[in-house]
Formats: structure tokens, C-alpha cells, sequence
């Protein structure tokens, strides 16, 4: 009997082991999809994507690139400088979509994509400018949300934008957790934070359980053990909401 009894607090013990790796591995798999989306370069997946896509290259060349997610588009606007556009570039260009470049201040183009074709991309250079403006439209109508600028894919606020020379310089040299999608996470955090810190103290009691019925179990200091992780579990819970009132402030 002793030995099924051992047996069986075997087996526990290795359930909760494997429960709490499968929690580990799940928060960092969530992890690496936050920070994915920001931190290796604007990019998008032609026919699953939908909008367009603005950023500038290590040659201060600018691109403008749309996609679908294979719904039929049309996709067509302006963008003027006051300085020169010197020469450009277009990719995934089919007989039907145009571009014009109008007294070397200003292109214009029309293009649409389907079901065969889903994406298209403008690569031109800009010299002595001050700013760029933007008048870029889908379907003849305007969505903010599907215009994403630099690698942090932020939004426009009006519809026809403008985005200064040093613009691309600047968000670099932002902050990570003023980036997108850093700041709408933390945003979006902050304002339900009774939420989120009763969600992250229910989190960590789940996270110290599972080792105390596990790792902790067979520790002589098992009750100071369990203590000290619950004194820390309330150390970070206030930590996070005051990280949160720093990056929200």
C-alpha cells in the first residue's frame, strides 16, 4: 500500500511539473508574439495583410507597399514634398496600375490588386525636404487604421498626413514601451488595471501552487518557502501597476 501511495505522489508531482512547464512555455509564446510584431522591421504577409505600409531604408529611401487579405482593392493617392523626388521604383506593378511623377514634387498612382495579385510597392527617393504629405486612399475612401507607418506600424491621426524628414530618426529613438504595440497594450492595461492586477495575482497563485504541490513539497522550509513567494507575488503585482502609472503617465 506504501508503495502504490509513493506511486501515486509520483505521479501528481510530475502532472503538476508538466502543468506548470506548459504555462511557462504558453507566457512565453505570448511574449514573443508582442515583441514580434514591433522589433524586427515593419513587414506584412502579402494576401493575408490588408493596408499600407510606409517606412524608410538605411539609403533614406522611402517605401510605400500595400496589400490584401484577398479581397479585391483599389488603392490610390498622392504624396508631394517640398523638396524633389530624384527617381523611383515600383514593384509588383501590372499594365493596369499607373504612376506619374508631377513637377519632381509629387507622384501620384493607381493600382488595384485581386485575387492573383496581392501586393504592390513604391520605392522613391526624396532630396531637400522638409516633409513629406500623404493622401493615400482604399477603395476611394479613407481608413486610417489600414495605414501603418514605420516599424512600429503607428497610425495617422488625419487623412491627409504629413511625416517630417527626421520622422524615421525620432521613433527610433523613442522609448520601447512609447511604441506601438507597447503603448496601446499598456493603455488598454492601465485603464482596466483592477483587472489586470486581480488577472496577474490570480496568475501567480496558480504558478505557486503548482510548486508547492510539486517542487516545494518535499522542501524542509516548504511553509517559509510558500511565504516568501506570496510576499514576492505582492512585491510584483505593486511593481507592475506602478510601471504601468509610469509608462501611461
Amino acid at each position: 500500500m506504501g508503495i502504490e501511495q509513493k506511486n501515486y505522489k509520483f505521479k501528481d508531482k510530475r502532472i503538476y511539473i508538466n502543468c506548470l512547464k506548459i504555462l511557462l512555455i504558453a507566457l512565453m509564446i505570448f511574449s514573443f508574439l508582442i515583441i514580434s510584431t514591433g522589433c524586427k522591421g515593419i513587414s506584412f504577409i502579402p494576401g493575408a495583410s490588408y493596408g499600407y505600409y510606409i517606412w524608410e531604408d538605411k539609403d533614406d529611401n522611402i517605401h510605400i507597399a500595400w496589400s490584401i487579405d484577398r479581397k479585391d482593392s483599389r488603392f490610390s493617392g498622392e504624396v508631394r514634398t517640398d523638396g524633389k523626388i530624384t527617381g523611383y521604383e515600383v514593384f509588383e506593378w501590372e499594365e493596369s496600375d499607373s504612376i506619374l511623377v508631377i513637377n519632381d514634387n509629387r507622384i501620384e498612382f493607381d493600382a488595384t490588386l485581386d485575387q492573383h495579385d496581392y501586393s504592390d510597392e513604391i520605392v522613391f527617393t526624396p532630396a531637400d525636404y522638409s516633409y513629406l504629405e500623404f493622401n493615400l486612399k482604399i477603395n476611394d475612401g479613407y481608413d486610417l487604421s489600414r495605414i501603418n507607418i514605420g516599424e512600429f506600424i503607428n497610425s495617422p491621426e488625419n487623412n491627409i498626413f504629413r511625416i517630417e524628414k527626421d520622422y524615421f530618426d525620432r521613433l527610433e529613438k523613442e522609448p520601447w514601451y512609447k511604441k506601438h504595440p507597447f503603448v496601446t497594450f499598456f493603455n488598454k492595461l492601465y485603464v482596466s488595471k483592477f483587472f489586470t492586477l486581480v488577472y496577474v495575482f490570480i496568475l501567480g497563485i496558480i504558478i505557486i501552487e503548482i510548486l508547492r504541490v510539486s517542487i516545494f513539497y518535499s522542501k524542509k522550509k516548504k511553509l517559509l518557502i510558500i511565504a516568501a513567494s506570496y510576499a514576492a507575488l505582492i512585491f510584483i503585482n505593486a511593481a507592475f501597476y506602478l510601471f504601468l502609472k509610469f509608462v501611461t503617465g
